[in-house]
């Protein structure tokens, strides 16, 4: 009997900028069986729908690393497209949610999604169809941040966790920058050097090229 070499089945990203600060939103989808969910939806749910109609995907659910309005602000307006799309978020989050993300610091107009349905404390992997991605706690940026993290893609969604050269701001409100260091340390640098990392803001990375290169991470103070 023949051996049989099957395909791998390839989780598909699509990174769109969006928003007054060109935040991140990722569709990740499931092309074989036409699912998706969208990660951080950050500004135009027109630009998002367009890319989901244009697929022909069903999306599954939304899912937020973190509830800085910049990730969330195109959230209701995308909702009103899919009424019936479950929202994620960790509870930690939640008070910055409900108060809006802090978008009365820029003076930015914004309105309040609905509660989420699904408790990301309370899961530790999440499904788009056949691709399974581990639920990370990664807390410093944001009290309840967490990341996405697909093993079989060596793909990270990473919120503002880890930028290429930088990390993510722990100048604002609830941020703590020694515990943003700790979960860089444990739940990100024990992953694979090839790991891409799939930030919130700007270019892509990977785990290899800021853990030897990342100033931040080299300070041996740290």
């Amino acid at each position: 009997m023949s051996n049989i070499v099957l395909p791998i089945l390839m989780l598909q990203i699509i990174k769109l900028p969006l928003g007054p600060i060109q935040t991140n939103c990722y569709l990740l989808a499931d092309a074989e069986i036409k699912i998706c969910v969208v990660v951080d939806p950050s500004g135009s749910a027109q630009s998002i729908e367009k890319v989901i109609r244009k697929e022909g995907w069903h999306l599954q659910a939304i899912w937020l690393t973190h509830a800085h309005w910049d990730h969330f602000l195109g959230l209701v307006a995308l909702l009103e497209k899919y009424p019936e799309t479950p929202v994620a978020l960790h509870v930690l989050d939640l008070p910055l949610y409900q108060a809006g993300g802090g978008a009365r610091w820029w003076n930015i107009p914004i309105e309040l999604g609905p509660a989420p349905r699904i408790a990301l404390e309370q899961v530790r992997t999440l499904q788009v169809g056949a691709h399974s991605a581990q639920v990370l706690f990664v807390p410093g940026h944001a009290p309840g941040h967490v990341a996405f993290y697909f093993a079989h893609a060596q793909a990270l969604i990473g919120g503002d966790v880890l930028f290429a050269g930088s990390i993510g701001r722990t100048d604002l409100p609830s941020a703590n920058h020694a515990q943003l260091l700790a979960s860089i340390r444990a739940q990100f640098l024990t992953l694979p050097d090839a790991t891409i990392v799939y930030p919130g803001h700007g270019e892509n990375t990977t785990i290899g090229t800021e853990r030897v290169s990342n100033p931040h991470l080299l300070d041996a103070s740290w």
